[in-house]
């Protein structure tokens, strides 16, 4: 809006009047470069925890504001310098004439072109490797050592899951197990399925699969169940301690097929109904070399999922919010992506010697006794998915249980997406190294004993199991065989 023609308006007004009309423009452009496309990222799927403001601000940034102002720039730049050339600094085509060259209006040529021509590069790193996938490539994964060693002899591996109402998961699921099968090979791959009491159409869509799996040529199975919880589908748990000795049995009856068979597997990979990419199980069978088991990391929500089961290499429980330990070394591994030792682990996938799993005359050491299965909870309350890693610890005295903190796997499609694909692109690294890592240190110092988990419900749930006979912390001990002990909490 104009100022009125004929009033005599004193210069300060005049000046604030310039001044909001500049301020007007901007934050209008202000809203449509950067608020508005922050409103579309904060509102999508996949940007959702307690950072989506500031993630969703950075997309807009990089994304949209920065690209737009660059290109104005740069060609601002273009016509200021064409035009200082062709026109030999004629005030018509001046630099200061020209609308697109503003930024060099007060800064000497060489200077502005310069700092937007680095911010143009910045631009297209953003737009390609920024935006490049997260997962490792299947080519030089399979050139590791161990995936080598593996084709070397023709491996076979034992894979199980289990699934319960997972329709919206399993498009993507039997994608990329399909892709992990075609590269460890059709005829090494032994697929386990078990469903049971879906609500949805999770059977059908398993059978569809089974019938893919036949043509393709992958040995499989198949067990769908109904009535296998005995009581209503709205009361799924009578009690903690009959959950745990019904998942324990639901897990040994996804290995059931070992039973009869008489390949010499080299891994069992166990599942849960999680969304995954096939690189991840590769990962997870590169870094099981020379150690009990591999596990993931599962996130649900704004928190690591498998809280009770996930323990340090020295028995302390861990927090659900990244990077999850008590230790800062092993919060340091957890940011740069590394496997790190912990006392037990689940996660999702895990990925074991198969060993211990097989019947006396296929094993190739020396585990005793009968093959290694779930074993039933104790008097106390447990995890079944913690008994089997301290059983393998108890037998063997061997406590080499590591997680793969760069396979990052989830219970939705959305939350998957956000975690293993969003916060692991090259451009949002570089926001994680800028803010959240920071962040994240400053919330550490400060509420770090109150992120621990406390215990089953919170620490309200009585008869709990309390592990003893970790080795102490700090120290070169071992497991002691056979040391594990379980005793109930509050007894």
């Amino acid at each position: 809006m104009p100022l009125p023609a004929g009033i005599p308006i004193p210069s300060t007004i005049r000046r604030w009047w310039l001044h909001s009309q500049l301020a007007l423009g901007k934050s209008r452009e202000y809203a449509f470069l950067v608020l508005l496309p922050a409103a579309y990222f904060r509102l999508s799927s996949p940007i959702f925890t307690h950072n989506s403001v500031t993630l969703s601000l950075y997309l807009a940034f990089v994304f949209v504001f920065l690209p737009f102002k660059t290109a104005v720039a740069l060609w601002g730049v273009f016509l200021a310098y064409r035009d200082g050339r062709n026109h030999r600094g004629r005030s018509r085509y001046s630099i200061a004439a020209n609308p697109l060259a503003a930024p060099l209006r007060k800064r000497p040529f060489w200077r502005a072109g310069g700092v937007w021509m680095l911010s143009g590069i910045f631009v297209i790193w953003v737009y390609t490797y920024g935006v490049a996938s997260p997962f490792p490539d299947t080519a030089e994964l399979l050139r590791s050592p161990v995936l080598r060693e593996h084709k070397s002899y023709n491996a076979s591996y034992f894979i199980a899951a289990s699934f319960w109402n997972n329709e919206p998961i399993l498009g993507h699921w039997t994608r990329e197990m399909t892709a992990l099968v075609k590269i460890l090979g059709r005829h090494n791959v032994y697929l386990s399925l078990t469903e049971n009491d879906s609500e949805d159409n999770t059977a059908s869509i398993l059978l569809h699969y089974a019938r893919e799996l036949t043509k393709m040529g992958v040995p499989h199975s198949l067990n769908i169940t109904r009535e296998l919880r005995g009581y209503p589908s709205n009361m799924p748990w009578r009690d903690i301690p009959h959950r745990m000795s019904y998942m324990a049995n639901l897990r040994n009856g996804a290995l059931q097929p070992l039973y009869g068979i008489t390949t010499p597997f080299r891994s069992v990979v166990l599942m849960n109904d999680v969304v995954f990419h096939h690189t991840d199980v590769l990962k997870l069978i590169i870094a099981s070399k020379g150690n009990t088991m591999a596990c993931s990391v599962d996130m649900d929500g704004a928190t690591l999922y498998d809280q009770w089961v996930l323990r340090d290499s020295c028995g302390r429980s861990t927090s659900g919010f990244w990077p999850f330990f008590m230790d800062s070394g092993d919060r340091d591994a957890v940011i740069r992506g590394d496997v790190l030792k912990v006392g037990t682990c689940w996660n999702g996938i895990v990925v074991l010697d198969a060993d211990p799993f097989l019947n006396n005359t296929l094993r190739r050491g020396d585990w005793g006794g009968e093959p290694l299965r779930f074993p039933q909870p104790p008097g106390c309350i447990i995890s079944e998915c913690s008994l089997l890693p301290l059983k393998l610890i108890n037998q063997t005295s061997d406590s080499s249980i590591v997680m793969d903190s760069a396979v990052v796997v989830a219970y939705t499609v959305g939350w998957w997406k956000y975690y293993a694909v969003w916060l692991r692109m090259p451009v949002v690294r570089l926001w994680m190294r800028i803010f959240e890592e920071r962040w994240w240190a400053i919330w550490w110092v400060v509420f770090k004993d109150a992120l621990r988990w406390k215990g089953l419900d919170d620490g309200k749930e009585k008869g709990e199991c309390v592990v003893e006979g970790w080795p102490q912390c700090g120290s070169k001990g071992i497991w002691a065989k056979g040391g594990v002990r379980l005793r109930k909490q509050n007894a």
